[in-house]
């Protein structure tokens, strides 16, 4: 950061020992993935949105970002891409194929060959959440639909590459505004919510919940935090905001 170094120079210190940055390595999934043309996605087919978000997230927090590319649902094209990048990168972010569907190979896999340690996160949106590692490798097998796969590579994945990056565990600091919205919420899941701070002061969310609607993300500067109990959410109560700014993202 500027301050650190006009600290260090202020100090008379040339030269400091740092820590190599982390090689964090992108790669989607699914038989419905196809790379942005310029036109119209073919019908049955979606543009893959989030490696390019992942791959800029992962930019933004201060990583080498490495692009794995894409890969079909295939299991053993899954396995061939998990065993080559081991050897390329410190960390893989998978998106897609993290639920327990037929053709859901990067659980399966972690399951089987590798070592699955958390899955099926109690999470609103982003429960399909696979957490593992491939051949010593962490493996954040992140969920298909880009509105979840950003709250939860937000929330799991910064943290955790901070702290493997040397740099520690990083807790997003967050605040409590006012509502500007009502809602009702059943217990058992945390809920993540694209919001925005008005110029009031007060916070408002995003009119639809759907983890397939990208253009919340643009939407919003934050997310607002509803904890896992049931809640009944009316304007002018305060809610815990977290700003983009405290997940790395600027």
């Amino acid at each position: 950061r500027s301050p650190d170094l006009a600290l260090l120079t202020g100090l008379g210190v040339a030269t400091v020992t740092v820590y190599k940055r982390l090689r964090v390595g992108v790669l989607s999934t699914g038989d419905e993935i196809v790379p942005a043309d310029g036109g119209a996605s073919p019908k049955g087919k979606t543009y893959d949105a989030n490696r390019p978000m992942l791959l800029a997230l992962v930019s933004e927090w201060g990583h080498d970002a490495v692009d794995l590319g894409h890969v079909n649902d295939d299991r053993e094209l899954l396995q061939s891409c998990l065993d080559q990048a081991r050897d390329k990168v410190d960390v893989i972010l998978t998106s897609g194929g993290a639920s327990a569907g037929d053709e859901d190979h990067v659980s399966a896999l972690l399951k089987e060959e590798g070592a699955l340690e958390a899955w099926r996160i109690a999470l609103k949106p982003g429960r399909p959440l696979a957490l593992g590692m491939w051949h010593g490798v962490p493996v954040f097998g992140l969920p298909g639909n880009p509105v979840a796969a950003f709250v939860t590579a937000a929330i799991f994945a910064l943290p955790s590459l901070s702290a493997l990056s040397g740099a520690g565990w990083v807790t997003p600091q967050g605040f409590m505004v006012p509502a500007a919205f009502s809602k009702s919420k059943k217990p058992g899941r945390r809920e993540y919510l694209r919001a925005r701070m008005g110029t009031d002061g007060r916070v408002e969310v995003f009119k639809s919940e759907g983890s397939g609607r990208i253009s919340g993300l643009a939407w919003a500067n934050g997310l607002v935090v509803l904890p896992d109990d049931a809640l009944d959410i009316k304007e002018g109560d305060m809610v815990r905001f977290l700003p983009y700014g405290s997940l790395g993202i600027v």
